[in-house]
This record gives structure tokens, sequence and C-alpha cells, in this order.
């Protein structure tokens, strides 16, 4: 059986990605343990029905120093209809982890995406 997360077709989601830098302003890192408890209580609180997270090196121009940076980053990615209030959500996470990490900004990206579940044949 296939699945498309409760629709009859599999169009019309989207997917977002949220790129969380992991050094913080000043010194030091956001931690694994900081990681794990900022997504099990901000993000999972908003997207409950689920998301995938994964490890990556950002690199990027700090717009204040012209250097390049690199950093160990978080991606998260989230699948789900476009809606105000799912976009409003992803802002949300994003603006609570400036605030908590004191970050300059986290990127998001948005795509239109066809998804389906397979499930296992009988």
């Amino acid at each position: 059986m296939v699945g498309c997360l409760g629709l009859a077709s599999c169009a019309g989601y989207q997917r977002s990605d949220l790129y969380f830098g992991r050094d913080i302003p000043g010194g030091g890192a956001v931690s694994e343990q900081q990681w794990k408890n900022f997504s099990d209580s901000v993000i999972s609180n908003y997207f409950p029905e689920g998301y995938t997270e994964w490890d990556a090196n950002g690199r990027w121009k700090d717009t204040d120093t012209k250097q390049t940076i690199t950093e160990p980053t978080k991606v998260v990615t989230f699948f789900g209809k476009k809606t105000k209030e799912r976009s409003a959500a992803l802002d949300s996470i994003a603006q609570r982890y400036l605030r908590r990490f004191r970050q300059q900004s986290v990127l998001r990206t948005d795509t239109k995406s066809k998804v389906k579940f397979i499930d296992k044949t009988p």
C-alpha cells in the first residue's frame, strides 16, 4: 500500500529545510545535549507529526568580518501542506533558536515537493 500522508493525491506538499549554525558568537558551540533539548522541547512541539534532522558543515561569509566561516550545522527537513500556520511555525522555531543561542540568522528554504510513503507489500 502506498500512502500520501492522508491525501488522495501526493501533490501539493512543501519541503522546508532549516539550517541551524552551531557556533555561538563570542565563543563556544551548541552542544549535542543543548541541540537535543531544543529539538525535543521546541521543534517537536511545533511538528509532532515528525521531521528529519542531520549534521552538516556550513560555510558562509560573515557580514560583519567579511571572512568565510565554517561551522557545524544541524539541518532539519519538514514536509507538509503549504499553509500560513505552517510557515509561521517554521519562522517561530528559527526565532526561538536565534534568541536561545544568540545567532545571526537561520537559513530557511522552501520547495514544492511530491511525496509518498511506500509501505511494505504483504
